[in-house]
C-alpha cells in the first residue's frame, strides 16, 4: 500500500512539473504584445486601444484581455459569454456567435458551456502569430 502511494505520488509531481502548462508563464511572454491591444479597469473592464481591428480580432483581444483581467483578479473568471461580446464590443450576436464557430473550429478557444468560452492559453503564441503579426501592432 504503501509503495502505491509513493508511485501515485510520484507520478503527480512528475505531472506538474512535466505537462502542467504555467499560465503564469505563457503571460509573461506576451505580456508586452497585449499592452499594445488593450487596457484594464480594476472593474475587470476590458479596454481595446486599437480601433482598426477586424470582429474577429476585436474578440480574441477581449477574451486575451479576460484572462490578464482575471489573473489580475479584476474579474472573477476568465471565461466570456456571447452576450458579454457582443455588448462590449458593439458587435452583433450573429457575428459575434459566427466568429466564435471559427476559434472553437481553429482549436483556439474552449467551449464551456452554451454561449460561454475561454482561451485555450496554449495557442496564445499562434493567435498573435496568425492575428495580430508583429508589424501590424500599432503603439
Amino acid at each position: 500500500m504503501t509503495s502505491n502511494l509513493k508511485l501515485t505520488s510520484n507520478l503527480k509531481d512528475w505531472i506538474r512539473q512535466e505537462l502542467t502548462v504555467n499560465i503564469e508563464n505563457e503571460l509573461v511572454k506576451y505580456k508586452e504584445r497585449v499592452k499594445s491591444l488593450i487596457q484594464l479597469s480594476p472593474s475587470g473592464e476590458i479596454i481595446l486601444k486599437q480601433t482598426n481591428l477586424s470582429a474577429k480580432q476585436k474578440i480574441l483581444t477581449y477574451i486575451i484581455g479576460k484572462v490578464y483581467s482575471n489573473f489580475a483578479q479584476y474579474s472573477s473568471d476568465d471565461s466570456v459569454t456571447n452576450q458579454e461580446l457582443s455588448a462590449a464590443l458593439s458587435i452583433p450576436d450573429g457575428t459575434v456567435k459566427y466568429y466564435l464557430h471559427e476559434l472553437r473550429n481553429e482549436g483556439l478557444i474552449i467551449p464551456l458551456e452554451k454561449g460561454v468560452h475561454k482561451l485555450r492559453i496554449t495557442q496564445i503564441g499562434a493567435i498573435f502569430d496568425q492575428y495580430f503579426p508583429e508589424g501590424d501592432v500599432i503603439e
